[in-house]
């Protein structure tokens, strides 16, 4: 019943809405999935438009079957707090085209590409949504010759990864660019629905900013005044009326060897970066017509530290070199080669892509609240030396579909963890993307994506936490109205034994919704 009173609340709102301006309101409602959990979706979304700006909000409820909303889009116990709940209700804030001109987005981020995606490529910070919501910005711009692209993942993070690049022409035909992009604390990958420093893994108020431990189990936090038996030996720990049963006539023991739980990690205080620096060359080889063919060749390096698996010393990072790529538009197909070189290892083209949120740092628990968090640049040392090539192709399929793959085939040294030593072995990536470019009779929208990166065969279907796979289907129902079906898959080493095959490793996100605009 409360359902379908706020429903219809917020269908007459947004009609009243549209009656009072002439700018567009779009929203939803229907089922979704979060952290494993079926909640209802009520979502409205008014779009402003204001020239080359325009401005979409995010007011969207989630409502279980018993009325309850879920808190973590509606959280105002603090500032912090009413400052991320704000700029969750942004869905975007956009100004021009991306490509031409002057251009800025902020809020979700779906395909980020700096040069020719040595460091960045492809890089999502929405592949959580809506478990994790991330309002980022890209943008680009050009002032005096020099072209600037750059982003940022998540205001809310305070500018955790981000990233820029500068290109401009240096004579006789050839561009020159120069990428930055780093993550100021790896660590923030870990979810803290609290914004209390303390990861959700290791905080047993995940919900309460205030508390974070609870030595003895007992539901009271150690620094509540209501926990008067920290370690639960039943020695009480204090000497007040807070005791049961006190009173001034009771011989009182106090507790003088308190066991308490250790601290646990303070993301706000602790961090583990990674930088990244790239330079590339660009030049024009055949421009006639629908042929169009560029050569360029990159350098790109990580800048930070990662583990050496065979005897667990720290060691630097390494470089990609990628001597010779092409570039080829042939009317409605496009296509890229390239030869990559990995001279020394620990490096991996691409570092900040699309997975790279899921993959950013997973923490493994080894005693109540303490472990080891696993980075992702922890892992750049199980790759050696390798050298091979890469390929991508996007084509339209006349005027109906889109089809985008690309595939890496990459050979040389791979740590393997069964044998605990280095092997030859291939180092493969593939994606793989079909869309529907216009409405077919009453299919709307239709696409579906599968992606496996860094894996010996993609083909194996072995699951890893680079493989996502999902799709988006939408059907019109008529009078401004589609029903759209959304399911999404990823994987997250949770408990950082190496692999995805453990509960609860498997995320699914699904989604059946309505969507309507007046």
């Amino acid at each position: 019943m409360y359902f379908k009173t706020l429903l219809i609340t917020v269908i007459l709102t947004a009609q009243n809405l549209y009656s009072q301006t002439d700018k567009s309101v779009q929203g939803a409602f229907g089922a979704v999935t979060i952290d494993g959990k079926i909640w209802n979706q009520v979502a409205l979304r008014p779009i402003l438009p204001f020239g080359k700006l325009s401005i979409a909000l995010d007011l969207v409820f989630y409502i279980d079957q018993d009325g309850n909303i879920h808190k973590d889009e509606w959280q105002f116990s603090s500032a912090k707090m009413i400052k991320n709940t704000l700029l969750d209700k942004i869905y975007y804030v956009k100004y021009g085209n991306r490509w031409r001109g002057n251009y800025f987005r902020i809020g979700a981020l779906d395909y980020v590409q700096m040069g020719y995606g040595g460091l960045v490529n492809r890089y999502s910070n929405s592949l959580l949504y809506p478990q994790v919501r991330k309002v980022g910005m890209e943008f680009r711009t050009q002032q005096f010759g020099v072209s600037v692209h750059g982003f940022t993942n998540d205001f809310k993070e305070n500018i955790g990864l981000s990233g820029i690049r500068l290109s401009a022409p240096i004579g006789s035909g050839i561009t020159m660019g120069v990428s930055w992009a780093g993550d100021r604390n790896q660590y923030l990958g870990l979810k803290d629905s609290d914004n209390d420093g303390r990861p959700d893994l290791v905080d047993d108020f995940p919900d309460n900013d205030d508390y974070w431990l609870d030595s003895d189990n007992d539901g009271w936090a150690d620094d509540s005044d209501l926990e008067w038996d920290i370690d639960g030996d039943g020695i009480t720990d204090v000497l007040d009326d807070k005791i049961p049963g006190w009173n001034l006539d009771m011989v009182i023991y106090l507790d003088t060897n308190i066991i308490r739980k250790p601290e646990p990690i303070n993301i706000s205080k602790e961090s583990k970066p990674i930088q990244s620096f790239g330079i590339d060359f660009g030049t024009n080889l055949l421009n006639d017509g629908p042929i169009k063919v560029d050569v360029y060749a990159q350098y790109a390096a990580l800048l930070g530290e990662t583990t050496n698996p065979e005897n667990g010393e720290t060691v630097d990072a390494g470089y990609g070199i990628i001597p010779l790529g092409f570039a080829m538009n042939f009317g409605p197909a496009k296509f890229s080669l390239e030869y990559r070189m990995v001279p020394k290892g620990n490096f991996e083209f691409g570092y900040f892509n699309n997975s790279y949120e899921i993959e950013r740092a997973t923490f493994y628990s080894e005693d109540e609240n303490q472990g080891r968090i696993i980075t992702k640049s922890s892992k750049l040392g199980f790759f050696g030396k390798q050298n091979g090539f890469y390929s991508q192709l996007t084509m339209n399929l006349g005027t109906l579909f889109d089809v985008g793959l690309t595939y890496q085939n990459l050979d040389g040294d791979q740590w393997n963890d069964d044998i605990e030593k280095f092997e030859p072995s291939a180092n493969q990536s593939f994606t793989g993307l079909f869309e529907l470019k216009k409405p077919i009779s009453k299919i709307n929208k239709a696409q579906f994506y599968y992606q496996q990166r860094n894996v010996p065969n993609p083909f194996d279907f072995e699951y890893s936490e680079t493989t996502i796979m999902g799709y988006n289907v939408g059907i019109k129902l008529g009078n401004g109205m589609v029903l759209s079906y959304i399911f999404r898959r990823s994987f997250q080493d949770l408990n950082g034994d190496g692999d995805v095959l453990d509960d609860e490793e498997m995320i699914n996100m699904t989604s059946i919704e309505t969507s309507f605009s007046f």
